[in-house]
């Protein structure tokens, strides 16, 4: 069941409707709000340029995780499929196959 609730962000109200929890979505908002304090930290952006450059250091923080993501899974994938082999030739030996 979805709830509403208003948040802030950057001095604005926003109400939302969401199925998350109360909690999560104002860890989501302090996320955000933490983030664009580190974007603005040092520079005199208006508040849509602020938005637009925080939510490309956020794409790009994403898009990255992805590949590593991508790439871990690749490893593990093949680490258990060595395994599986030296499983295999291990049973074989035993078992005298």
């Amino acid at each position: 069941m979805s709830a509403v609730i208003q948040i802030r962000i950057q001095g604005r109200i926003y109400t939302l409707r969401s199925q998350q929890s109360e909690d999560q979505i104002q860890k989501v908002v302090s996320f955000v709000e933490k983030k664009l304090a580190e974007t603005a930290a040092g520079k005199s952006v208006d508040t849509v340029d602020l938005m637009i450059l925080t939510l490309l250091n956020l794409a790009g923080e994403y898009l990255l995780l992805q590949e590593k993501k991508a790439q871990d899974d690749g490893e593990l994938a093949e680490r258990l499929e060595q395994l599986g082999h030296q499983l295999t030739l291990a049973i074989g030996d035993n078992f005298g196959c």
